[in-house]
């Protein structure tokens, strides 16, 4: 009896929205994500991608079908190739999710969902945008905006090399660097993030102004007026991150641990702010390059005599 000639991929990804979801935002969202289809590599060859969501009585899914051509693998038994598919089509299924978050920050939160290859349970999958979510809820005076789910992916497939496993490019160091927001622990984020605001806005060209100088007057070009709160939200980020290289603040245990005081808690709470901001930043400034169909950061100096 021969296999079929189609291997199926579906996936039912438990989602939840963990920052209040204004009502005609979440319609605008569900519609977008039954309307998109991407088209995605797959191995050596393309695969088109299925969203639909779906409601039972307690959670709502996203669910996500794509088949697979198993003529692209010749007569090999699918236990050869089947497992590093399945990373394949999971680590897509994250690309995707990555752009749902730029269009809508911190909307979309997977919890453990499976992914399944003809009807098995095969791989688990999650996707926190816990980080995204409270910068979009907490920094009201960044311009965030409102793109769509397709034109954030248009953008990724045509100017980055995002659906690469290596960056290239300083936005392509600046989307990975975003990445991390999904599996870095408290600790490490602060470097990822500010890695992928320096990778936009500090291109080593002037060496007499400082970093955070330079984030400052680039990031109020394109993002606009920042409060005056906000440029000292910026310059503690910094002092966060230096005192972590230098081994002067405290850090997490790897494996969590639950006797801290409740005081420890708050003051950790407080650092973590820094943190939101950045990722506020970083996401805000992500979303100007989209708008602008642009994939670099140019800056001219214009000399006029009158």
């Amino acid at each position: 009896m021969m296999e079929q000639q189609f291997i199926e991929y579906e996936a039912n990804l438990h989602w939840g929205c963990l920052i209040p979801i204004v009502p005609e935002v979440y319609a605008r969202l569900v519609n977008e994500l039954n309307s998109f289809r991407p088209n995605a590599p797959v191995q050596t060859t393309f695969c088109d991608f299925i969203f639909s969501v779906e409601k039972d009585e307690d959670n709502t899914y996203i669910k996500v079908k794509t088949t697979v051509d198993r003529s692209n693998f010749g007569n090999e038994p699918i236990e050869s190739y089947g497992n590093l598919l399945d990373v394949t089509i999971i680590r897509r299924l994250k690309d995707f999710l990555f752009t749902i978050n730029l269009a809508y920050p911190g909307h979309v939160h997977v919890f453990k969902s499976v992914l399944c290859r003809n009807g098995i349970p095969v791989q688990s999958i999650s996707y926190s945008t816990c980080t995204s979510g409270m910068a979009y809820e907490k920094c009201k005076w960044l311009p965030f905006s409102n793109l769509t789910i397709e034109q954030c992916w248009n953008w990724i497939t045509s100017k980055t090399n995002f659906l690469s496993y290596i960056s290239r490019t300083p936005i392509d160091r600046a989307l990975f660097a975003l990445s991390y927001e999904s599996v870095a622990n408290d600790d490490l984020d602060i470097f990822y993030v500010l890695l992928g605001i320096e990778a936009l806005y500090n291109d080593g060209s002037n060496r007499e102004e400082s970093i955070t100088a330079q984030l400052k007057r680039k990031l109020q070009a394109v993002v606009g007026e920042l409060p005056k709160e906000a440029i000292t939200e910026m310059n503690k980020m910094y002092g966060v991150r230096s005192a972590l290289v230098h081994g002067g603040a405290n850090i997490f245990k790897c494996w969590p641990s639950e006797d801290y005081s409740e005081d420890e808690y708050e003051k950790v709470g407080k650092e973590r702010n820094h943190i939101i901001i950045a990722f506020g930043i970083l996401i805000v400034s992500i979303q100007q390059f989209i708008k602008a169909d642009a994939c670099k950061l140019v800056e001219n100096i214009t000399v006029e005599l009158k």
